[in-house]
């Protein structure tokens, strides 16, 4: 018997249609920094001990108030995200072929896109246990 099939599930343009889209990526990314933007307002309205431990937020939600200053840190956040995560495909032109593996630009953006929304989602969990 033979997993021939199996094999080819991971290689070439099968592995690379099975990425997800910059915009489903993108989607989450501002799913996740959502999250950690509702509920810093939320529990900064809710509580007054508590307060914005990141300095460019809090500086941000002084000078704008605190939805328009979260607001701000969110599309900074995502924008800054985006850059990194794209930055894969300049690492992959500036160096000769073969420097890096097939598919970096791919797997790097799919982690970096990931692993920030997944941060950002467990800020916005810790954020709303302040509550409890």
């Amino acid at each position: 018997m033979s997993n021939s099939s199996v094999g080819d599930l991971w290689t070439g343009e099968r592995r690379a249609s099975l990425a997800p889209t910059r915009v489903q990526l993108l989607a989450v990314l501002v799913a996740g920094k959502t999250l950690d933007a509702v509920s810093t307002v939320v529990v900064l309205n809710l509580r007054d001990d508590v307060y914005e431990s990141v300095w460019l937020t809090r500086e941000l939600m002084q000078a704008f108030g605190r939805i328009p200053g979260s607001f701000v840190t969110l599309v900074m956040a995502v924008v800054g995200v985006a850059v990194l995560a794209e930055s894969g495909l300049a690492i992959e032109r500036a160096f000769p072929d073969g420097w890096t593996p097939e598919g970096y630009p791919t797997a790097f953006r799919t982690t970096t896109y990931l692993a920030a929304s997944a941060w950002y989602a467990y800020l916005g969990v810790h954020n709303f246990s302040h509550l409890l």
